[in-house]
């Protein structure tokens, strides 16, 4: 009962971090972007309100404020979905400023919808058959694609991440040897990018070692409270790429 106890301790304070985290990103969001609209707004938009809705649906059912799964269990699916693949939208969106490859941003969107329809659908619905009155035949499926659907999400954001940074990396050799000369401003710029995206990939990683030592319950709260940190982190790609793109 102990560890029961300090398990859910932890768990809240994830959780209400993530709170304040969309809290603020919201604020950040609507005093940023001059205009609502565009792909990369959207997506951030709907990114940080799913791990609003994530984090509320955990509070209910972690808390025991709700022994209803019908209650809960909507606020974790949808969340989960707006969060995870609305993160991956958020990336791709700003693919376009150093991918010119219609070819590859092609592929990168189809990567992102296909992930998102062999992840998102099988798990909801195990996941709802594990939280309803009979569990028994869902619970090990759901515990194997769980780990598969992480698994693979990881994969993606690592190849999205990749792109971006092999992209950012010809792009700064490009202008090494056209109109550097001894202003390095453009090529911290780029360093600070490739270090964001690389700090992003390994908040990524210790999502998938909780998951994989069997830590579900503090994954689920540390999940929502890493997606927060990693749209903190790409404000920070934002306001670089601008200064990039304007110098």
């Amino acid at each position: 009962q102990t560890e029961a106890g300090v398990t859910l301790i932890v768990v809240l304070v994830f959780l209400s971090i993530s709170f304040y985290n969309v809290l603020e990103l919201t604020l950040i969001i609507f005093t940023t972007f001059k205009q609502f609209r565009g792909l990369y707004f959207w997506s951030f938009l709907v990114a940080t309100w799913g791990i609003a809705l994530w984090s509320l649906g955990f509070v209910l059912k972690d808390t025991g404020v709700s022994t209803q799964y019908l209650l809960f269990m909507p606020f974790i699916e949808i969340g989960w979905t707006c969060m995870v693949t609305g993160q991956s939208m958020v990336l791709y969106s700003r693919l376009h400023i150093v991918l010119r490859s219609r070819k590859k941003l092609r592929m990168a969107l189809y990567m992102i919808i296909f992930d998102a329809i062999i992840c998102h659908v099988p798990i909801i619905v195990v996941a709802f058959g594990t939280n309803s009155p009979n569990p028994g035949p869902f619970i090990v499926p759901y515990s194997v694609y769980e780990k598969v659907q992480v698994s693979i999400f990881f994969v993606q954001e690592l190849i999205l991440s990749g792109l971006y940074i092999s992209e950012t990396v010809k792009m700064m050799r490009v202008q090494n040897g056209t109109n550097l000369g001894d202003n390095g401003g453009p090529r911290k710029l780029m360093k600070h990018l490739v270090l964001v995206n690389i700090i992003i990939v390994l908040l990524d990683i210790t999502i998938l070692g909780l998951e994989y030592a069997g830590y579900f319950q503090l994954q689920t709260a540390y999940k929502g409270l890493v997606y927060s940190v990693k749209l903190k982190l790409e404000f920070s790609i934002l306001n670089r790429l601008v200064e990039m793109v304007s110098g």
